[in-house]
């Protein structure tokens, strides 16, 4: 490469990361007239045009450049380009919404990359970090957050490092912010927003506007999320309005700001809006674009305290999931369905009749069905949690608990560490009131009772974004005793916490019996927990033995560290050797047997 081209690309580099793209358009021009360009020198002229296309909103010719990029670089062996190019191409795609383009860019991208050799190259660590973004988007679609995070972070800190006023910062501490806000954490999500924001010139180029509006968005649903409807609204207008500037017709929001509006009643303004949005039909007709606009229109009626309203928002939806499901992308379909459900739970309080749970079912089996597909587990949790709920509905007390736990597994498997601790705490209400249950099926109480009591409306709102997840307090752990049983619930090794357990043995004796009651129901129903009278029993299998903890207070913290130590005792083998030792001798062991045993138990347990 010449010194003095590779002078001018520097510069058309710094004019981009200026967003000078004008500017550096021009240059590229000018420096692609020169007849004794090398190939290197040739395949930095289209990425760069490339990213300037993208930025100025040309996706046409951005697609093309990229692929003339990829081919070039194959042909003459230069993969870090072809790299380049595939990159771009899975951003372009994105936008466009070709979801499945994308991700079969994304395999072509991480395949490629493995057959190249690693250097310790500053261009070459440049191409690692967007694999890392890309493959942070590969795993948040798929529903792997903590592996996104991780990957965004990894991309981020290189940018930080080498490149600290690349453009690329701000769409990754955008990209960071989705998998913050499907956790939960929305402190953390509203920081990576508003951090991308403050890195955003004060420049109307596509990309730049595109970049902004979706942070718009995304700050709308983190304060959507809050209860903040004022400030929600605001946002998704905000966004709303760079889209119709920019004619971005893929992802109008109408349905965003109308939602708003009525829950807000807001009827006068939402019926303006949705005028608006038929207005956007008229010039984008699609059958796709004709079901979100009746969906949208749907959510006006829905609102209505009329009857004949509130049919036909039921008329609407049930047309929708029947005869156009297939036109919708799976989160689009699914806001359908809980919008559906919601109806009809309302319609259950109204009327006060338990045959419209059979036209619930079906919708969240449908709901159930579309979470696995799409891999979020987020929605499965909270679809399991529903389940749960209808379950009380019909007095199904062990249906309610199984579906609990299932929920809760989820959750922890997942890193979903708010809803986790939201799903313990609806399961250690359930325990304690399990009489007020029983009294209920006893009395045949009324729907509106048992609606109160099973707070199913917190869900549905969690899962329309309506409400945020708040974190559980971990104060007031009291631990009372840790047993260990083999195979049969023969007991190998006790440790009362508490003096009251240590000195009364009828008191132990009674527990255990009724342990080994609860261990039955535990293994053959699929549970986690039971109430011993005032206190919780948690039990988790390892190998061939059952670790039995009863404690006082929020299971969800105790589960934390009964997992601990289950895990540092399979890692201890003086430990994991001597409870099999004991095991086999049908003997208990005592705290001299395992020496180590009493440290352990304070540090996991009274820590």
């Amino acid at each position: 490469m010449t010194n003095s081209v590779s002078q001018e690309l520097d510069l058309v580099k710094q004019l981009i990361n200026e967003y000078k793209y004008d500017e550096a358009l021009q240059n590229v021009n000018n420096i692609k007239q020169n007849e004794n360009l090398t190939p290197v020198e040739a395949l930095r002229i289209l990425k760069y045009r490339t990213r300037i296309y993208y930025s100025l909103g040309k996706l046409d010719p951005a697609l093309n450049s990229a692929e003339e990029l990829y081919q070039k670089s194959q042909k003459i062996k230069m993969p870090l380009y072809s790299l380049d190019a595939l990159y771009s191409k899975s951003g372009i795609f994105h936008i466009q919404g070709r979801i499945k383009e994308m991700y079969e860019t994304f395999e072509q991208h991480e395949k490629l990359f493995k057959l190249i050799p690693r250097e310790e190259s500053t261009e070459f660590q440049e191409r690692e970090a967007f694999l890392f973004y890309n493959k942070g988007l590969g795993d948040y679609y798929k529903g792997n957050l903590d592996h996104a995070l991780d990957c965004y972070k990894k991309s981020l800190t290189f940018f930080e490092q080498f490149d600290p006023h690349s453009y690329f910062i701000i769409p990754i501490l955008m990209a960071m912010a989705y998998p913050y806000q499907s956790k939960g954490e929305l402190k953390l999500a509203l920081e990576c927003n508003e951090k991308a924001l403050s890195l955003i010139p004060d420049r109307e180029f596509f990309n730049l506007m595109l970049i902004k509006a979706t942070i718009y968005l995304s700050i709308g649903e983190i304060y959507f999320a809050k209860g903040d409807m004022n400030n929600a609204l605001e946002y998704f207008i905000r966004c709303q309005e760079i889209y119709e500037k920019y004619e971005i017709h893929e992802w109008p929001q109408y349905d965003k700001i109308i939602g708003v509006l009525a829950w807000k009643k807001d009827f006068t303004q939402a019926r303006n809006y949705l005028q608006k949005y038929k207005q956007f039909i008229e010039k984008h007709d699609s059958k796709q674009n004709k079901m979100w606009y009746q969906f949208t229109r749907s959510l006006i009626l829905k609102a209505s305290s009329r009857m004949r309203d509130r049919a036909e928002a039921e008329y609407i939806l049930k047309k929708i999931i029947e005869e156009h499901s297939t036109l919708f992308a799976f989160f689009s379909i699914d806001r359908v369905l809980i919008a559906l459900c919601g109806l009809y739970f309302e319609e259950f309080r109204l009327f006060n009749q338990m045959d419209i749970l059979d036209d619930i079912h079906p919708l969240v089996d449908h709901l159930q069905k579309n979470a696995r597909q799409q891999n979020s587990y987020l929605l499965l949790a909270h679809v399991k949690l529903l389940q749960a709920k209808l379950a009380l509905l019909q007095i199904n007390m062990v249906g309610a608990r199984k579906l609990l736990t299932e929920a809760q597994n989820i959750a922890d498997e997942h890193d979903l560490q708010l809803l986790a601790g939201e799903i313990s705490k609806e399961h250690d209400r359930l325990l304690e009131e399990l009489k007020l249950w029983e009294s209920i099926k006893k009395t045949q109480a009324s729907v509106a009772e048992r609606l109160k009591l099973a707070s199913i409306d917190d869900v549905l709102e969690r899962m329309q974004g309506r409400r945020a997840l708040e974190p559980l307090e971990s104060s007031g752990q009291q631990p009372v005793s840790l047993l260990i049983l083999a195979e049969g619930g023969v007991l190998l090794f006790s440790y009362p916490f508490t003096d009251e357990w240590k000195q009364d043995h009828d008191l132990f004796g009674s527990f255990l019996s009724a342990f080994l009651t609860f261990s039955d129901e535990f293994f053959s129903q699929g549970l986690d927990r039971a109430k011993f009278g005032k206190e919780t029993i948690l039990l988790q299998s390892v190998g061939s033995f059952s670790i039995c903890y009863l404690f006082r207070g929020q299971t969800y913290f105790a589960k934390q560290k009964l997992e601990k130590f289950v895990k540092t005792i399979q890692k201890d083998s003086v430990i994991w050797e001597t409870l099999e030792k004991f095991e086999k001798s049908s003997q208990v062991a005592d705290l001299k047997d395992l020496p180590k045993m009493e440290g352990l138990l304070n540090e996991v347990f009274l820590s």
